[in-house]
């Protein structure tokens, strides 16, 4: 759709614009076929404006997030001096990746959004400074200036997700889901509650939300395989991380020493969908999938509609009321 309204625009091409009353004057359309037309702005000039002001004022509304799905326990193989100061390992993983994510103006589109607001699902706050989930992303958001809220349990979960959708609950940025392996990390109800809010993760990346996840098994990814069938998530996986080229030039902040802070526990393998490898294990295993800003889940996006902007509206009024009045008089002459 993007690219066919940017044929269209620039196929118009005015090569002369002068007052109406010139008689000369014209508008040229050509496109690679050379010359189809041409008539004289005298007959009808507000046509002319039109498609210019048209070209120039359509906008396409930003759509979809940038996502992060590792098959890790990052949580558990990191560390901080103190919660925001001294990251390492693991933590320092996170920290990069939520940077990355939320960077400021690029990725994160989502109407009405509170920008560098994480939602974290799964864990609860805590001061602990290593093996910790809900400590993990608290360090890693406070060192990177952000603010984390948390809803631990699966009620809570639930209640998080209907807060959303009626606008009771704060609108993040994005979301992060603790993943397993570390301490105040996914149960098993909490996974359940994932996954049957599955459709409203789906939904809250394809709005422009961003997304990072951990872990392995259903807890940790039973809502994934919910929305992409055709996935499989492999219990083996190797060390030694490689961030593929489609990870570099989503996250450019990233590094192979940052994923490969730890072990990975899971592969991904299957129909992906619209998801990419970022990473691949020692062994060519995809260990990290997801993708930068306009990533969404499924297989086949045609894109966004394209909208008018509000000067656009304005303008595209004017117009068409201009051209009323001029093709009014002139009925009557």
């Amino acid at each position: 759709m993007r690219r066919l309204l940017s044929i269209l625009c620039s196929s118009v091409n005015l090569r002369v614009l002068l007052l109406p009353g010139n008689a000369s004057a014209a508008v040229q359309t050509v496109t690679k076929g050379g010359f189809m037309s041409q008539a004289p702005l005298r007959r009808k000039p507000w046509l002319a404006v039109f498609l210019v002001f048209l070209c120039s004022m359509w906008v396409l509304p930003a759509s979809a997030g940038p996502i992060i799905l590792g098959g890790d326990d990052l949580t558990d193989h990191g560390s901080a001096t103190s919660i925001g100061v001294g990251n390492a390992q693991g933590w320092l993983y996170i920290q990069r990746a939520i940077t990355s994510i939320l960077s400021p103006g690029s990725n994160i589109t989502r109407s009405g959004h509170i920008p560098g607001r994480i939602a974290a699902l799964g864990a609860a706050s805590s001061s602990a400074l290593s093996g910790d989930a809900g400590a993990a992303i608290g360090s890693a958001a406070a060192a990177a200036g952000f603010t984390v809220d948390y809803y631990d349990g699966a009620a809570a979960i639930n209640a998080f997700f209907a807060g959303l959708a009626n606008n009771t609950v704060p609108n993040p940025a994005m979301l992060w889901i603790a993943g397993t392996g570390a301490s105040n990390d996914l149960d098993s109800d909490e996974g359940a509650a994932l996954t049957a809010n599955a459709p409203a993760i789906a939904a809250f990346v394809s709005s422009g939300g961003g997304l990072m996840a951990h872990g392995y098994g259903v807890n940790a990814y039973g809502w994934l395989t919910a929305i992409l069938p055709g996935l499989t998530v492999n219990d083996v996986c190797d060390v030694n991380g490689v961030l593929t080229p489609a990870g570099v030039a989503a996250f450019p902040d990233l590094t192979d020493s940052d994923i490969s802070a730890g072990p990975c526990h899971r592969s991904f393998s299957g129909n992906l969908g619209g998801l990419q490898v970022l990473a691949n294990d020692a062994n060519g295993l995809h260990f990290i999938i997801g993708g930068g800003a306009w990533t969404t889940f499924a297989a086949a996006d045609i894109g966004p509609i394209p909208t008018l902007s509000e000067w656009g509206m304005i303008i595209l009024s004017s117009l068409l009321a201009l051209g009323t009045i001029i093709t009014l008089r002139r009925q009557r002459q």
